[in-house]
């Protein structure tokens, strides 16, 4: 049995490694030059690998049975294990991030190719795969030169999506599966920073701040989440806007308006503060500095038409409840997503009915397998794509090889 795998990250590298342990003869194909070269730059350098909480019910998904049925064979417990086999030590952050112990992506790189290079995996880099065909049951993998192509028994496609094209990112297999009979749903942007109105936030340019966000159209609320956010002079960064940039990207011809809480985890705090203080001639802003930056303080106070040297002895129980509601309801027009040059995932591709979650095998193609972005189902900040990611090429290498 000779299985080619095209895409040699995450999904690629692991559907390589567990097909070669079921005795399959493996070749593994990747268009730039070194593997795993997203994988690297994950994380910002230190490989968010997988998440303590990474379960069906936390992906965007249009089924989350299809996802049952893959976690229900390799799940986060099951990865931690995988990877503690292949050499690679984890830890987990309070919040339930999980990293590599060496702290280290490029280390991951080098250990999962030292692991292929063991396994005896064919590795061919610099080399595109820009046509399949299927003949007699087999596959022809088709290559730009016209005398260079490859036969294989079974296909498995986990070439990412278009996100982060400065590190090699290609859409072409899309184009592949579409001619093969697949439907393609848009790859659209996701995990992505957001473009907002100008001018809304602008004195808050470089603040950090875990904040409640809730996406509304025409008032309806259409998705909302709490995350660190970090205030730019063109819009939004950070897991907490990022984590809902999907449905952005979604419903891009909406009007679209983000309503911001900035004290979602302390508001209970700033209300005991200024009951301890109610008495006193301390000035407002300093029990506001005591759950929230500076900047946001003289923000939130501008807003309100009252000056940070105001007392509480001098203020009254309409402006409070006036400061209440605008610390909760800061509201801005949303323009858009960056594009995938600044997108970590994309979502859209084939959808799951097109495919057989207990194997990742295509419905529509005998003994072809999709893994990872290839698929439509994207996750949130914080190691729930690289687990899917995982997950799917696990399911697809294991399933493949043992047929």
């Amino acid at each position: 049995m000779k299985i080619g795998i095209v895409g040699a990250g995450p999904s690629g590298i692991i559907a390589a490694l567990e097909a070669r342990s079921q005795g399959a003869q493996v070749i593994l194909f990747d268009a730039n030059p070194i593997v795993g070269r997203k994988l690297a730059a994950t994380g910002s350098g230190r490989c968010n690998l997988t998440n303590v909480h990474a379960q069906p019910k936390s992906y965007y998904t249009s089924s989350i049975d299809f996802l049952k049925a893959a976690f229900s064979q390799f799940g986060h417990k099951e990865l931690v294990a995988w990877l503690n086999l292949h050499g690679i030590l984890t830890y987990a952050t309070q919040d339930g991030w999980v990293y590599p112990l060496s702290n280290s992506a490029q280390n991951i790189v080098d250990i999962l190719q030292a692991q292929l290079v063991c396994a005896g995996v064919e590795i061919h880099l610099r080399t595109l795969i820009s046509g399949i065909q299927e003949i007699n049951h087999a596959f022809k993998l088709v290559t730009p030169d016209p005398e260079k192509y490859f036969l294989v028994d079974r296909v498995i496609l986990a070439a990412g999506g278009p996100a982060f094209p400065q590190l090699g990112a290609r859409d072409n297999c899309y184009t592949i599966l579409k001619q093969l009979g697949h439907t393609i749903e848009p790859k659209k942007p996701a995990l992505a920073p957001l473009l907002t109105e100008a001018g809304v936030f602008h004195k808050l340019q470089g603040v950090r701040l875990d904040v409640g966000v809730k996406l509304l159209v025409n008032e309806k609320i259409i998705g909302q989440t709490m995350g660190n956010i970090i205030f730019t002079s063109w819009g939004l960064n950070g897991p907490g806007v990022m984590d809902i940039s999907y449905l952005v990207s979604q419903n891009s011809q909406m009007p679209l308006e983000l309503e911001l809480d900035f004290l979602p985890y302390h508001f209970s705090d700033l209300q005991k503060g200024i009951i301890q203080f109610e008495n006193q001639a301390i000035p407002l802003a300093s029990i506001l500095e005591s759950v929230l930056p500076f900047k946001v303080v003289k923000f939130i106070l501008d807003q309100c038409h009252l000056s940070v040297q105001k007392s509480l002895l001098d203020i009254s129980k309409s402006e409070i409840e006036q400061i209440f509601y605008t610390l909760r309801h800061q509201k801005v027009t949303v323009n858009g997503t960056k594009g995938f040059k600044e997108s970590q995932v994309s979502i859209g591709g084939v959808p799951l009915h097109e495919i057989n979650p207990t194997s990742m095998e295509s419905m529509i193609i005998e003994g072809l397998f999709l893994a990872g972005d290839m698929v439509d189902i994207s996750g949130p900040c914080g190691g729930f794509n690289l687990q899917w990611a995982f997950t799917s090429g696990f399911v697809a290498g294991n399933h493949a090889g043992s047929q």
